[in-house]
């Protein structure tokens, strides 16, 4: 998982976060109650959505959806009175699912950290963002959910679902990433079976070219698939495959799957031939890039990142909490 500061300097976030988990017990994302029975928060009475403690920390939480029993929790802002680390970090561990107090506290004892933080912090933790900062003498911990927008549209022949249904799932991948093929063989059989009417589906072309070398030509070659009308069942042959990643020439392999997936294999060639896919996939890399991503598979529901894309559980969380209303 990778973790950035959103600051001109760098402070080795890695060793204050750690590997935060995909679905948590209870967290930010997750439905209210479930936060709220957090051992970390035994003591805290709730008033409104401001939860307090005896000795004056408050955490002010902030909810989505209105109907009893599917509230979720959006975001939380924690005020500690005094700066305590270690009261912090396990506030932080009810938020996000993870033991935090040990690192937190080493991690705000670095002199650079220390100048920085009267003016606060910004750390991207995928899929969280928290903001640390000195006030009055005490601490404010502020936790959140990653957002992202500016997606850009994808033709109707990649989409999967009612291309005008309110909600998406954007699929981010490159053919020859060997996570993107865990992905589609653990989770999207699932997520696709039970894809709601009101959500649709899209795949975003995003090969990574300086990492894997056949990317590119596999992402042009389903882009001739889909001008045929035959994107998803090429791409999911493809993945099936595992013949083709470190070939020198891997042109014979997506030929042999478009004729098996029952394309007119001379369109199909003389599409290859001309590069007919090569503006789409282009077209592809430049959002990701806008986008800022780095990385594949990148999954976003809504604004929302979907914290482990190997997991059905994860998609149906998040899309959970994105429906709430």
């Amino acid at each position: 998982m990778h973790f950035r500061l959103l600051t001109t300097a760098v402070f080795g976030l890695a060793s204050f976060v750690g590997a935060l988990t995909s679905v948590a017990r209870a967290e930010v994302g997750g439905t209210l109650s479930a936060s709220l029975k957090a051992p970390e928060l035994a003591g805290f009475k709730l008033a409104g959505t401001v939860l307090t403690a005896p000795d004056g920390t408050t955490v002010t939480l902030t909810t989505r959806g209105t109907l009893p029993g599917t509230q979720y929790l959006e975001s939380a802002a924690v005020l500690l009175p005094t700066a305590d680390p270690v009261q912090g970090g396990r506030l932080l561990n009810a938020l996000t699912g993870e033991d935090l107090s040990a690192p937190l506290t080493a991690f705000l004892k670095r002199p650079e950290v220390q100048a920085k933080l009267a003016a606060g912090l910004n750390v991207d933790a995928d899929p969280f963002t928290l903001n640390l900062k000195t006030v009055a003498g005490g601490l404010s911990l502020t936790v959140a959910l990653q957002t992202l927008s500016g997606f850009g549209a994808v033709p109707v022949s990649r989409v999967l679902g009612d291309p005008a249904a309110p909600y998406a799932i954007r699929l981010y991948s490159d053919f020859q990433c060997p996570y993107c093929q865990q992905a589609e063989l653990e989770a999207l059989p699932t997520v696709l079976k039970n894809l709601p009417k009101d959500v649709r589906f899209e795949f975003h072309q995003f090969p990574l070219e300086s990492l894997h070398p056949n990317a590119r030509a596999a992402a042009e070659a389903s882009v001739c698939a889909e001008n045929q009308g035959k994107f998803f069942a090429f791409k999911d042959a493809l993945f099936r495959r595992n013949d083709w990643q470190k070939s020198a020439s891997p042109a014979g392999v997506f030929q042999a799957v478009a004729q098996g997936t029952g394309l007119n294999v001379a369109t199909y060639r003389s599409c290859v031939a001309a590069r007919g896919g090569k503006a789409e996939v282009d077209a592809g890399l430049a959002e990701a890039s806008r986008l800022g991503l780095n990385s594949t598979p990148s999954v976003y529901i809504g604004n929302y990142r979907v914290a482990d894309p190997y997991d059905p559980a994860s998609y149906q969380a998040l899309l959970d909490f994105v429906r709430a209303k």
